[in-house]
């Protein structure tokens, strides 16, 4: 009998001290970015003219929950990008992150405050992208440079956020290839077709995409001279291409899409949407000016968009690049 009310008399000391314990924080709180280091921002792309709102939040760190006001402010961060390219990139300089023109967004406010009782709060930042080239890419990079109270968290990045932003509009991102670029110069059956399994659509605006024309490499120095832009017509369902540079010699033979969408047998809830663009188009490859290689594109690129009907499309889009 003294064995179990000893046990149960330390049982209760141990169980009281541990609730004391967790009424304490067990952390130094700090304030840092919800997304830190290099994150893509995925923004559907508005006309000209058109306001992008988007939400940057930065959050108090601990185990327990924040008890007073918490002044934040942020400040750009070029310095940070800079290491970041050289990092990165080295020479390759024409893969290098633009720095977001000041143009080209503004903040609500360059502070903002985390209420008591809360552990997150945010800025308000709008986008104009209109008339951005985005064959470039761009970041906006930031960091937090003062709070009214709590330290600003230290240790891999948590204090910046270089925000890439990535617009997408109904016919953007990774498409399927199910065509073949020939040598137009040689009989197609004394010839095996030049093929890529992937190429990326960039948006221009609302319904205009780009892309490289046939095999071009989306690293490759000269990557520009074959520029291709897509527009989208949705009254006739035809696809107009452009190039350009005119030194490719580029010419469109045809151009159609569809668009397919299904419900998930299933999860009711998510959509997938099928564009499916038939081209043909020729070009030339200047590589070498002195012996041009004129090519032929014929065959289909597929875009497949899985979509939460229950989430907006920007929530589904963004991706963290590195931590």
């Amino acid at each position: 009998m003294k064995r179990g009310y000893i046990l149960a008399l330390i049982g209760c000391m141990l169980i009281s001290a541990c609730n004391k314990e967790w009424k304490d924080e067990l952390f130094r709180k700090s304030v840092s970015f919800v997304n830190n280091g290099v994150v893509e921002v995925h923004v559907k792309y508005s006309a000209a003219g058109g306001s992008i709102p988007v939400k940057v939040p930065v959050i108090v760190s601990g185990s327990t929950e924040n008890s007073g006001n918490v002044s934040v402010t942020i400040n750009t961060d070029r310095d940070t990008l800079q290491n970041l390219n050289f990092e990165r990139f080295r020479l390759r300089s024409d893969l290098y992150f633009n720095e977001l023109p000041q143009e080209y967004y503004e903040f609500g406010s360059m502070s903002t405050t985390i209420p008591s009782g809360s552990n997150v709060g945010s800025f308000d930042l709008n986008l104009k992208l209109a008339g951005l080239d985005f064959s470039n890419k761009y970041i906006l990079p930031v960091q937090i440079v003062s709070t009214s109270s709590l330290a600003i968290a230290t240790g891999r990045g948590y204090k910046k956020s270089l925000m890439r932003i990535v617009p997408f509009n109904d016919y953007s991102g990774k498409y399927s290839i199910a065509g073949e670029v020939w040598d137009r110069s040689r009989p197609q059956n004394e010839q095996k077709p030049l093929t890529v399994p992937y190429r990326n659509a960039y948006v221009v605006d609302e319904k205009t995409v780009f892309f490289f024309a046939g095999v071009t490499e989306e690293e490759a120095l000269d990557r520009r001279e074959y520029k291709i832009k897509a527009s989208f017509n949705a009254a006739d369902k035809t696809v107009t291409l452009s190039a350009e540079n005119p030194a490719i010699r580029f010419s469109q033979q045809r151009g159609t899409y569809t668009v397919k969408k299904e419900k998930d047998g299933v999860l009711p809830y998510l959509e997938r949407t099928y564009t499916t663009v038939y081209l043909e188009y020729e070009y030339s490859d200047i590589s070498n000016p002195a012996f041009p290689i004129d090519y032929r594109f014929v065959g289909s690129m597929v875009l497949e968009r899985k979509r939460n009907t229950l989430i907006p499309d920007e929530d589904q889009q963004g991706t963290i690049i590195i931590p």
